[in-house]
């Protein structure tokens, strides 16, 4: 029999154009150079895991890659991946500067898609390993920006339908529902984006080990979502007649309610999916012996592209609105005083598109921003919170002596526990309770002067 390398031997001397891969020992160097590569998005990685605790769960789909990279045997495809993975790098080098940073760690994540999934898996693209990777990134709280009020809005239109055919007449207000003289509030754990990064990390891990096809992956994760919103519906109907008091119940039976509701979700997501795995071929795999040297030398060029672009990347400066705006001096009747900003804050605000300031009135803290546009860079307070290490919970929607509406929840961490309420307007009189409902409305505005977003910190007890 031939030898496995043989075209790497032309009329009995070494062919130096090709490189074998069958048993090359360099894949780890490469992978190590292709992170490398990608140093920019891992300082964010870290950054944001370490000042976000929902994050972290990121690190569960990163273990699961590493799990199911180990258990296949390493079966290296044809160069096509190569190919895909340096073009990524290129594309991430030449657009660093104008992309943000999730845009930015999405291209990382999918470049490295594609070399795995060569390398380890003998496939030219694993959905299941690309969903894992998506998975991985700290995506949770860009998720509920951009998807928490559309889903609260779909819950408490079907919460309203299944309440009405139970004989209760409800009226949904936006993302509250109005039951006689009581206004129950979808706050934002119930859009379910939570149990949404739960079940669909449970779909990939599914799809991975059943080795699904492209065509089955997506399937299964169209039938989780579909069980995952009705889980978050029932979950909402079931909190209602606790919020509203139409059953009585311990305090804990909130929390037994999302319980139950997660564990029956998995539960069906599973059995959907064992479903389809009887039918599932599984795929197949490519090899090849050598690969030309000259894809290994564009692909060196690319990595060190991405390694140098951080460092001469020019960022555009957004904060066209600071210093331009002018911030009120009371607050509620009472003198306000302006506080310093914090280092970390003023790191934070270095992109932010429009102006933030920091006040006291003697016993509260007001933080006072404002934008002139709609910007994900306007995220919750409760994030500003729990990234200083806070422990955070909802709590019901607050209506002040002028009957607006604020948005309230609790924050502890070790002896010192705050209450925090937060409300966006404008000088016209619109106004929302988060920043979800805000920036969806705002997209559409075209003709708005500004936004104001304020946030009260006080001790409830003095």
């Amino acid at each position: 029999m031939a030898d496995s390398n043989q075209k790497t031997v032309l009329s009995g001397r070494i062919d130096f154009s090709v490189y074998p891969i069958k048993k090359s020992p360099v894949y780890s160097v490469w992978l190590i150079l292709l992170l490398i590569a990608f140093w920019g998005v891992w300082r964010w990685y870290f950054l944001r895991l370490t000042t976000s605790s929902e994050e972290i769960y990121g690190i569960l789909a990163l273990l699961a890659i590493i799990f199911f990279s180990f258990k296949e045997k390493s079966q290296p495809q044809n160069f096509r991946f190569l190919i895909f993975s340096t073009a990524l790098i290129l594309i991430y080098a030449l657009t660093y500067a104008f992309f943000p940073p999730l845009i930015r760690a999405f291209i990382a994540v999918t470049s490295l898609t594609f070399f795995i999934n060569g390398w380890r898996f003998g496939k030219f693209f694993h959905f299941g390993i690309w969903s894992l990777f998506l998975l991985s990134l700290p995506i949770v709280a860009s998720l509920q920006f951009y998807f928490g009020y559309p889903m609260r809005v779909i819950i408490g239109e079907a919460t309203k339908f299944i309440l009405r055919l139970n004989g209760i007449f409800v009226v949904r207000e936006g993302v509250c529902l109005h039951f006689g003289q009581q206004l129950i509030w979808i706050d934002a754990p119930c859009s379910g984006v939570k149990m949404l990064w739960a079940g669909f990390f449970l779909t990939a891990v599914l799809i991975t080990l059943y080795k699904f096809n492209l065509t089955k992956s997506i399937l299964s994760f169209a039938i989780a979502f579909a069980i995952i919103l009705v889980g978050n519906i029932f979950r909402a109907v079931g909190l209602f007649y606790l919020e509203a008091e139409i059953v009585k119940m311990p305090e804990f039976a909130h929390s037994g309610i999302g319980v139950i509701s997660f564990i029956l979700t998995c539960a069906v997501i599973v059995f959907a999916i064992q479903k389809l795995h009887p039918t599932t071929k599984t795929f197949k795999t490519e090899t090849v012996n050598s690969v030309s040297n000259k894809y290994l030398v564009v692909f060196f060029v690319a990595c060190l592209s991405g390694i140098i672009t951080p460092f001469f990347a020019n960022r555009s400066n957004e904060n066209a609105a600071k210093n331009l705006t002018e911030f009120p001096n009371s607050f509620e009747n009472k003198q306000l005083q302006e506080l310093e900003l914090s280092e970390k804050e003023k790191y934070f605000l270095e992109d932010f598109p429009g102006e933030v300031k920091r006040f006291t009135d003697g016993r509260r803290e007001i933080v006072i921003r404002f934008v002139t546009e709609a910007t994900r860079k306007l995220h919750p307070s409760s994030d500003c919170f729990s990234a200083i290490g806070y422990e955070i919970k909802p709590l019901q929607l607050k209506l002040d002596e002028q009957n607006k509406k604020w948005s309230c929840f609790s924050a502890q961490k070790n002896n010192e526990k705050l209450k925090v309420c937060e409300r966006i307007f404008t000088n016209s009189g619109e106004s929302w309770t988060d920043v979800s409902a805000w920036y969806w409305s705002a997209l559409s505005d075209v003709n708005s002067s500004g936004y104001w977003a304020i946030t009260v910190a006080e001790n409830p007890s003095e």
